[in-house]
């Protein structure tokens, strides 16, 4: 194809792409106002602070090492 005909599709692929991010945006946000704020509620069920309960297992499994 015609560079001119590629550059016009990239530029019209990179504004449809930037609206798809700022509907996304926006429907985040819309979403957040009508959630109202977020709060951490954890520490009021158990009496103590959440951060003080220790983790029952670790999120994932290490690694083991391995020479490159």
């Amino acid at each position: 194809m015609h560079p001119q005909i590629v550059a016009m599709a990239a530029a019209e692929h990179v504004k449809d792409m930037q609206a798809e991010a700022i509907r996304g945006r926006r429907a985040r946000e819309a979403r957040r106002a009508r959630r109202g704020a977020i709060n951490i509620v954890a520490a009021i069920h158990s009496g103590r602070p959440a951060a003080q309960d220790p983790c029952p297992q670790l999120p994932c499994p290490p690694l083991p090492a391995r020479a490159a």
